[in-house]
């Protein structure tokens, strides 16, 4: 077994702590048809804000676990902040070298990001306030070349690696934002619940293609 096998499997066995064992036995959301693509619009009629954020469904094992074990969620298990960059929409995210060539945080093209989706399923949605997304921007893309690893440890008091959505709480903190999201404890770990992102007195829905 090689030595990446190893590192998945090591994950995959964090993960199914984190997310426990009732996450293998829960329906999938029921909104999530299982045969379907979604079709995805001209990036022009979305009305695309630098700092929106988007959520998709990603394809492994680690996204399943994590949609599963937050219901309220709508099968979202991946999120990234959306920058107009060089005349282009692009995804800055986060994820572990286990699923990736490379480690932690990266950029990619809005188009790529949802190619990535399972079905290409995806979620835009707005902070309800509006922050100073040149200043948000420029930490993501500081965060970017310092190369912060992914946070295997899910360890929210540890700010020198991040995992997605610790990525956007540490960001919207440093604009000065009281900690909002709802956590759960799973296994003794506090972990970011995605129904925070559902939160409508929080976010606002810009998009969705299911």
């Amino acid at each position: 077994m090689s030595f990446r096998d190893l590192t998945l499997l090591g994950l995959t066995s964090l993960i199914i702590l984190l997310t426990g064992s009732s996450a293998i036995s829960s329906s999938r959301t029921a909104n999530l048809s299982l045969n379907e693509k979604c079709e995805f619009p001209q990036l022009s009629s979305l009305q695309l804000k630098d700092g929106d954020v988007i959520l998709r469904r990603g394809n492994s094992i680690f996204s399943e676990l994590i949609a599963r074990n937050f219901p309220a969620s709508e099968g979202m298990s991946h999120c990234g902040f959306i920058f107009k960059i060089d005349g282009q929409y692009q995804v800055i995210h986060t994820i572990s070298k286990s699923l990736s060539d490379i480690d932690g945080i990266r950029i990619n093209t809005l188009e790529k990001f949802v190619l990535d989706a399972k079905q290409n399923r995806i979620c835009i949605i707005r902070y309800h306030k509006k922050l100073n997304s040149d200043s948000m921007k420029e930490r993501c893309l500081a965060l970017l070349k310092q190369k912060i690893p992914f946070d295997n440890d899910f360890d929210l008091n540890d700010s020198s690696k991040l995992y997605c959505s610790e990525l956007l709480r540490y960001v919207y903190q440093e604009q000065g934002e009281p900690d909002f999201f709802e956590m759960r404890k799973i296994v003794g770990v506090s972990v970011i619940d995605f129904s925070t992102f559902f939160n409508t007195e929080l976010f606002i829905p810009v998009y969705k293609n299911y």
